[in-house]
């Protein structure tokens, strides 16, 4: 691993990124330090993936810093990452081996050396049979795990991915996500950009939740979850008596989905002195009709619907 003058990989200092057209990013503070996995989550439109575009020089921010390996982003520091962005897509004649030496080539290995990378590569993942297959014949799975291959053909210290486990099964998820580990476990650190909040709790030390542009929370998991309230989410048709429940107890109700037919999906957020037995109980005794109910658990889902909602709905509420 080459030595760098910061103790962390990235770190951005009150970022601003705005597009003519509305959009982008306000206030984003975070870092990544050496050998950590940095999970970045946000809801459709926080501004993840402006983010990983301005940390890549790939978009000049509006105000703030963004600092690669301890400076400014230079080329010379985006082949030291492997990089997967939001829109990507591989040509469907394309062979899988070719692909991952082009990339290789691209990174400044020779074409002996990049097709090696690219052999070894397709080996580790059990793929090597398919080496000259086209890109089209792929399943989706393999045909993600050949664009995460071409992240690491020239052996990055970091990885910057977006949204990486995107449409795939479970079970491509699972072998994804086995290969950021082996990553990991050889000494790199990656920045994973992800609606997954169980692949953020397996893989991740670290997380950065983004709302409405801004960080809203930075710190590992256990110091996430702490942010969990203490409620349920309860489908109802009768918001009216929800509210009268809540306001007995002492807490709040908000809503957190379009009607379904005449019943809504509510948050209802109660004192950690009423145990969610008693909340039930209290539900029942004001005949609140109710079709779900789900307590709020004190994980890193939990705290993300709460820290990360969009202000707007938060204002509404």
């Amino acid at each position: 691993m080459r030595a760098s003058r910061s103790t962390s990989l990235i770190e951005v200092r009150h970022l601003e990124k705005r597009y003519g057209g509305g959009g982008g990013v306000r206030d984003v503070s975070m870092r990544v330090a050496r050998g950590s996995v940095t999970g970045l989550i946000g809801v459709n439109g926080a501004g993840k993936s402006t983010t990983l575009r301005t940390i890549m020089g790939l978009s000049q921010p509006t105000g703030g810093e963004v600092l690669l390996f301890g400076e400014p982003t230079t080329s010379a520091a985006r082949a030291r990452v492997g990089f997967l962005p939001e829109e990507r897509g591989l040509a469907p004649r394309d062979r899988a081996r070719n692909v991952i030496a082009f990339h290789g080539r691209m990174k400044g290995l020779s074409r002996q050396d990049a097709f090696r990378a690219a052999d070894s590569l397709l080996e580790r993942v059990g793929l090597a049979a398919r080496g000259r297959s086209r890109i089209e014949s792929l399943s989706k799975g393999n045909a993600q795990r050949i664009q995460i291959l071409c992240t690491q053909v020239n052996r990055p210290d970091l990885l910057i991915l977006d949204e990486p486990l995107s449409g795939l099964d479970p079970v491509a998820q699972s072998e994804i996500l086995a290969l950021f580990a082996e990553f990991r476990a050889r000494g790199g650190s990656i920045l994973l950009s992800t609606h997954s909040m169980s692949a953020v709790e397996t893989l991740c030390d670290h997380v950065v939740m983004l709302s409405d542009g801004a960080t809203v929370f930075e710190g590992d998991l256990s110091a996430a979850a702490e942010q969990a309230p203490h409620g349920a989410i309860v489908v109802t048709s009768d918001a009216d008596a929800l509210a009268r429940v809540a306001a007995r107890l002492g807490g709040t109700t908000s809503p957190i989905s379009t009607s379904l037919g005449d019943a809504t999906r509510w948050r209802i957020l109660v004192p950690v002195t009423v145990p969610h037995p008693a909340l039930l109980r209290a539900l029942s005794e004001e005949a609140v009709p109710v079709m779900a109910f789900e307590p709020i658990q004190r994980n890193l889902e939990g705290a993300f619907w709460t820290l990360a909602r969009p202000q707007h709905q938060i204002r509404a509420a």
